[in-house]
């Protein structure tokens, strides 16, 4: 598939900053936080923020969440195209991260924190999915160690657990919670009685 000219150019107006390409440097073998990268550059966090913006939308960078950060990392193999063959059209631009998801985050993260729940329900959404993140598939949780990670980001917490509830991507029995992935087998009430007692603190 051959590239268009405009996505060739949005490629090279990602890199077409120092810092940008610093931070593809400083990420090469080991994903960052924002928080660390800000403070090796020695850069405002709201400039660096910017700057992996435009990395992350171009597809030069990966992101994902780890605890209450989120790590940035060099996307190597959208970096090994070649030069000639994104100039001669025969290699597609790598594929960009989704902008509406990345502007939501920009808007409602600052430092690794939820400034406020979005109202807006497609919003929320976008935020709900980060959120969930935050939960190994396969693993179980009680009430209180789903509580304290959301808090983490936002005090209120009962909102953002009944919200991801809702929108099923937790699913909870009997005070202990999951997170809900394509494939994952169904726990039966008796499953979750037997995990709850397996649990300390989990709230019936």
């Amino acid at each position: 598939m051959r590239a268009s000219a405009n996505d060739q150019a949005a490629l090279f107006r990602a890199l077409s900053h120092p810092a940008r390409v610093t931070l593809l440097r400083l990420t090469w073998e080991e994903a960052l936080s924002g928080e660390t990268l800000a403070r090796l550059l020695n850069l405002a966090p709201a400039t660096v923020s910017h700057h992996l913006s435009h990395l992350t939308e171009a597809g030069l960078m990966t992101v994902r969440p780890d605890g209450h950060h989120r790590l940035f990392g060099a996307n190597r193999p959208a970096l090994d195209l070649t030069l000639s063959a994104l100039v001669r059209g025969e290699a597609a631009p790598p594929a960009p991260e989704d902008p509406y998801r990345a502007r939501v985050l920009r808007a409602f993260m600052r430092d690794g924190k939820l400034t406020r729940i979005p109202a807006q329900r497609k919003k929320r959404d976008v935020i709900l999915r980060e959120l969930a993140a935050l939960f190994e598939p396969g693993r179980t949780y009680s009430e209180r160690e789903v509580s304290d990670a959301l808090a983490e980001y936002h005090p209120d917490f009962f909102t953002l657990r009944r919200e991801l509830i809702g929108l099923g991507l937790l699913a909870r029995e009997k005070g202990v919670y999951w997170r809900v992935t394509q494939g994952a087998a169904p726990r039966t009430p008796q499953m979750a009685d037997d995990l709850t007692l397996r649990l300390p603190g989990a709230v019936e």
